[in-house]
């Protein structure tokens, strides 16, 4: 039976991780790696990430912090990442090798006092490769999962003049009137677009009591310097020039998927400004040559909850559903 040498997560390894996770993983993404979870200050999280060796070869990484929740000290996918825990090569996707991997990991963390562990899976949508056989060896240990749904446009093999024949009557309509109030869209760049855009983003999440997860330095950061590659801003205007809506695009190109991180609207008379952003969106991943556009989740409570209203409004770009799973195990003493 094989077994995996694990070893706790050393910052001497970061290149070694990195090239790992965006070209040696079935699933992993830039979120994995360790330039972007290190635009967290230090002291933020304290950091239980490990990374499995078959011999001398890397072959699964797991970003994780621990996390005391509800009294109990856990083991979480990485808390500034969307998801990504485990990330494993395509030489792992074997059900006995996982089964073994999963098992060795729950003794390493219950070992590590650990009361229970959360792995929040990669989607489908976001792997090179199917990961059925990794959900399948969480099962087999015993963890229990839940449900997220989210919602994407796939693009390719369609021109834009099919994907809008998709769309629902009303977001036709909506579009051709926006189109009509001369509304246009370009690339955001300047740290005073950004902070326009952060503006409007905050305005929209204030309603709900709510603040973005990233400050306005952060994603001046992501933008400059550490995901020059991975991150692009758009911005929709009135003909005067004011913006009236935005998006915040991750672009994950081993899986050629463009994502809405946030999107931000004003109100506007005479047309729905959001409309013109989601189709504005679309026409980027075009450009972009991406095979899908990712809209995100439209759940909440751990998917226990599904806000009817935004994923009715998703569904009306011609949008299919994928599920985000997140995986957990209570840890009990034999």
């Amino acid at each position: 039976m094989d077994t995996f040498h694990l070893l706790p997560y050393d910052p001497s390894w970061d290149e070694r991780w990195d090239r790992f996770v965006m070209e040696g993983s079935a699933n992993g993404t830039f979120l994995q790696t360790r330039r972007f979870l290190g635009y967290h200050p230090s002291g933020r999280f304290e950091d239980a990430s490990l990374m499995a060796l078959d011999g001398q070869e890397l072959v699964a990484v797991c970003p994780a912090a621990a996390q005391v929740v509800d009294g109990v000290r856990m083991l979480r996918s990485h808390p500034g990442s969307t998801f990504g825990g485990l990330v494993i090569a395509p030489a792992l996707l074997r059900a006995p090798r996982l089964v073994t991997l999963v098992s060795q990991l729950d003794d390493f963390w219950r070992e590590q006092g650990f009361g229970a562990a959360e792995l929040r899976l990669t989607s489908d949508l976001f792997s090179t490769l199917p990961t059925d056989a990794l959900q399948y060896a969480l099962y087999h240990a015993g963890y229990t999962d839940e449900l997220e749904i989210a919602a994407y446009v796939p693009l390719a093999g369609r021109t834009h003049e099919e994907l809008v024949a998709a769309y629902s009557f009303n977001k036709r309509y909506d579009l051709k009137k926006c189109v009509k109030a001369g509304l246009s869209d370009r690339p955001l760049h300047t740290r005073e677009e950004l902070a326009a855009f952060y503006g409007l983003l905050c305005q929209n999440l204030k309603k709900f009591d709510a603040t973005p997860v990233h400050t306005l330095a952060e994603l001046v950061d992501f933008h400059d310097a550490r995901l020059r590659d991975e991150v692009r801003f758009l911005g929709v205007f009135t003909p005067e020039g004011e913006m009236v809506a935005g998006a915040c695009l991750f672009w994950f190109s081993q899986a050629r998927v463009l994502h809405t991180q946030y999107l931000a609207t004003a109100p506007l008379k005479g047309c729905v400004p959001s409309t013109y952003l989601y189709d504005s969106v679309v026409r980027a991943g075009l450009d972009l040559g991406a095979g899908y556009v990712s809209f995100g989740t439209s759940t909440h409570d751990r998917g226990r909850v599904l806000n009817t209203g935004l994923i009715q409004n998703k569904e009306g770009y011609g949008a299919l559903h994928s599920l985000n799973r997140i995986y957990t195990k209570a840890y009990r003493e034999e």
